[in-house]
């Protein structure tokens, strides 16, 4: 009797031996690389990328009339968040505090039409540009206030967001700023004599005349010399989601969709450099 209760009692002990070796194999071996942990890493945990927008800035960004964000940049946005493999969320807001939302994490980053100026680069790291606009002065039908030329804004009074990528270039040219918040405001301001002249790259001008044919607007001049490189801005340091932003325009670059994108809402592609930069 005792022999057979000390065989089944070396049974048993071997079973559980043999169970425990076979979970220990199961069990995963812990990861030699630590979790990175960046900006990039908390957007593919949350499975979105939160874009701030004006929303009403067309063709740029917009709400269309079925309540749905529209535009290029938004187009450009979600083929971005797409590469990431995650979601893209808009968040709106007026031009001044789009990009001061990235400072205080209220979304990942701004996909409106955004200059990357040496003041700008001094605080974000931005990606390669992709869309390039031209820079206009326009000023009232008839042109009273004899503005042909970068000289002649001297004196004058420009209708502008105060963080125009131009703004400080304006202000060291002598004019006066007229601050306003959108499009309209600014368009107003130069048809009633508030301010002389606006900036509104090529893009927006012909939008904004196409809806609004009626307004007395026209060029004044083009500045031949400098364009709009439009790009995505990201916190400094972030290098991984700086590099898979760039990552993504390429990949439009390289299949066409880019151009595509900018033939369908602008009917011009203006993915490159007129200047040859």
């Amino acid at each position: 009797m005792k022999k057979k209760i000390t065989l089944l009692f070396v049974l048993i002990l071997l079973v559980s031996l043999f169970t425990g070796c076979a979970k220990k194999e199961e069990e995963p071996a812990p990861s030699s690389e630590p979790e990175i942990e960046d900006q990039l890493s908390a957007i593919q945990k949350a499975g979105k990328l939160v874009v701030g927008i004006e929303g009403t800035y067309p063709p740029f960004n917009f709400v269309d009339d079925n309540g749905n964000y529209a535009g290029y940049d938004v187009d450009v946005a979600t083929a971005v968040a797409e590469h990431l493999g995650v979601e893209v969320e808009f968040v709106m807001a007026e031009w001044d505090a789009l990009l001061v939302g990235i400072d205080s994490n209220r979304w990942d980053t701004v996909i409106a039409d955004v200059t990357a100026t040496p003041e700008r680069r001094e605080k974000y790291d931005f990606s390669d540009p992709y869309l390039f606009t031209a820079r206009q002065v326009v000023v009232k039908t008839g042109n009273e206030v004899d503005i042909h030329s970068l000289e002649d804004l001297n004196g004058k009074k420009v209708a502008t967001n105060v963080t125009n990528s131009w703004a400080s270039k304006l202000e060291e040219l002598g004019a006066t700023i007229v601050p306003i918040e959108n499009t309209d405001q600014c368009a107003q301001a130069v048809i009633n004599g508030s301010a002389d002249f606006c900036m509104f790259n090529n893009i927006v001008m012909n939008e904004y005349m196409k809806n609004h044919p009626e307004a007395e607007l026209e060029v004044a001049f083009v500045i031949e010399t400098d364009v709009n490189e439009v790009s995505i801005p990201c916190r400094k340091g972030e290098e991984r989601l700086l590099a898979e932003y760039n990552a993504a325009l390429e990949e439009l670059r390289s299949s066409g969709k880019l151009a595509e994108l900018s033939e369908k809402w602008f009917y011009a592609d203006l993915t490159k450099n007129p200047l040859g930069n």
